[in-house]
């Protein structure tokens, strides 16, 4: 997909999501260029950018940004980062203002104010207009409106995390990593959650929590396919998964 003619792509760096009419869209990390996609093939230009040099924005922001997500006609929710490994942020982005403003910061603990140890994944939910982050390297889910405000921490798991691992590269292989991926219906929250590193994820079976969006665990399904790194709700009874490798279907 995006791949030109010539041999070249469109975008070097795109982030597909999911437009409120259902459709998939393109915004190119390297400059956030909005793009639709035509014929399942083809990146075609909007022109219209999630941030630019116009926007006003509440501080630098870098141009990376992830889990975008259409609220309406041109408004968005997504990650975004300050520049240089800074503090990140659930924010929202209006088109027609050209303003970005701030939901909430993302971080698990005051102490650890930069994005890499508060890595993790959100996912947003037309029907209740609530977001939800689950930390890689922490065992909580928060889910919270688009005013900032918590609805509810839910803790999965032991904490783990060892901040003195942060003086070292690659601290993240050196901690076992909790909420690896997460997806959604519109009334459950499903977290696919390892409880092991990177090098032992073809070795245990993960977990997958069912949350609703008031924050209640609904379920656990502990007999799932390993390895497991990504999955993706089909509906609140199947999902699928991906093994690194192939794609299967997930039956609750």
């Amino acid at each position: 997909m995006g791949k030109r003619e010539d041999g070249y792509y469109t975008s070097y760096m795109p982030y597909p999501f999911i437009s409120d009419n259902g459709a998939i869209r393109v915004i190119g990390q390297d400059d956030c260029e909005i793009f639709t996609v035509e014929n399942d093939t083809a990146f075609v230009r909007t022109r219209q950018y999630l941030m630019d040099s116009n926007s006003s924005v509440p501080f630098p922001l870098s141009q990376y940004v992830q889990d975008v997500y259409m609220t309406g006609t041109d408004k968005y929710v997504f990650i975004g980062r300050e520049p240089n490994g800074g503090r990140q942020y659930a924010m929202t982005a209006d088109l027609t203002t050209s303003k970005i403003d701030i939901i909430r910061q993302i971080n698990i603990y005051p102490e650890l104010q930069t994005w890499m140890p508060n890595a993790g994944e959100m996912v947003y939910s037309d029907k209740y207009n609530r977001l939800a982050f689950a930390y890689k390297l922490h065992p909580v889910v928060e889910i919270f409106d688009t005013d900032g405000n918590i609805i509810k921490s839910v803790k999965i798991g032991e904490d783990t995390f060892d901040p003195k691992t942060l003086e070292e590269a690659d601290f993240d292989t050196m901690n076992s990593l909790h909420t690896v991926d997460l997806t959604y219906t519109s009334d459950y929250i499903y977290a696919l959650h390892w409880g092991c590193g990177y090098s032992d994820a073809d070795k245990y079976a993960p977990t997958i929590y069912k949350i609703d969006w008031n924050g209640k665990v609904i379920d656990r399904y502990f007999n799932m396919p390993y390895p497991l790194y990504r999955i993706a709700a089909l509906d609140d009874s199947r999902l699928i998964g991906w093994d690194g490798k192939e794609l299967c279907i997930i039956q609750l």
